[in-house]
């Protein structure tokens, strides 16, 4: 596979389908669970609603939305955790957590979303993201589907993502549960790794043209609150790192994606093998993708495990 490719494809999952159980994270429910009970105070939402989405567009939902079309895995996720998997009628051939998901209808896949068969689903919302199409959300909202669009890049912005997804649902007291529930389990590991050294740590994404991810990622934000330092966090986005700037930061942990490549042969390969991270065996494999790099409350999962990799010692 060529590298540059491999990166174009890298860069698309991440952000649109797109980071274990090792997890602090309120479990994915379907809406046959027990709801949360509403706290004192708690205000219907009441339609119909004008929300400003991240595209910073006014989108009027004339009523509580039953035929829901995701066409972000991210917010299917945010959508089943919320206790709302009843009511997708449309999700992409990418979408593959939580299971149930697998049997729904498929309405979009790599090369962008099918109008014809959004439209006979006869949703009365979209969820999308910038990747989804601006011309194809275009025909959707001209044919009088509500396109809210949702696109976190970062923590705050997945908190922001289940707020509007929970007021548009009318599902407020799961959403902020959620939320805190997230925010107690980063904050859990934060008290743990907060006294302790800073870890070079290096994020492999393709051993072929050593690809990996640079700030502005959810990875570099991960490794961070992991009590780590990114190597390539001089890098914006995803790019390629040069072996020999490799061995110069000298990585005392490296944590590859599962499709990277063969660990046996990248131990082995000129300048992986003269740092500390494999001198010193620290050199992981993520369990999934997805939970470091997709916008939803696995994104949890994912911090638990990294920060494992990088002050084991602080989780025995």
């Amino acid at each position: 596979m060529k590298s540059a490719k491999w990166a174009s494809l890298v860069v698309l999952f991440v952000f649109s389908l797109l980071f274990a159980a090792c997890s602090p994270t309120a479990p994915v429910k379907d809406s046959s669970s027990e709801q949360t009970s509403p706290p004192a105070g708690y205000l219907k939402t009441q339609y119909p609603l004008k929300v400003q989405d991240f595209a910073n567009q006014e989108v009027s939902i004339p009523q509580a939305p039953t035929r829901i079309v995701s066409l972000s895995p991210s917010l299917t996720e945010i959508l089943f955790t919320l206790g709302l998997g009843d009511r997708i009628v449309g999700v992409t051939d990418y979408d593959d957590y939580p299971p149930e998901v697998l049997s729904l209808p498929k309405v979009g896949d790599f090369q962008g979303p099918n109008i014809e068969t959004i439209a006979r689903q006869k949703p009365d919302l979209i969820f999308a993201s910038s990747l989804s199409g601006k011309n194809q959300m275009d025909v959707l909202q001209k044919l009088g589907f509500p396109v809210v669009m949702l696109e976190a890049t970062t923590l705050n912005e997945i908190y922001d993502s289940i707020r509007i997804t929970a007021q548009i649902t009318n599902t407020q007291p799961d959403g902020q549960k959620l939320i805190e529930e997230m925010q107690a389990g980063i904050s859990e590991i934060q008290n743990k790794v907060k006294d302790l050294p800073k870890i070079k740590t290096f994020y492999l994404v393709d051993a072929n043209g050593n690809w990996t991810a640079g700030r502005d990622t959810f990875i570099d934000e991960l490794i961070i609150l992991a009590g780590g330092v990114n190597i390539a966090g001089d890098i914006t986005g995803w790019g390629q790192f040069s072996i020999e700037k490799l061995v110069e930061k000298n990585p005392a942990v490296i944590v590859t994606a599962p499709h990277a490549g063969d660990v046996t042969d990248l131990i082995k390969k000129a300048g992986f093998q003269n740092t500390k991270a494999v001198q010193n065996g620290n050199i992981f494999i993520i369990s999934d993708d997805n939970i470091v790099t997709r916008p939803s409350g696995r994104i949890l999962e994912g911090l638990a495990e990294l920060a494992k990799y990088v002050h084991p010692e602080a989780f025995k």
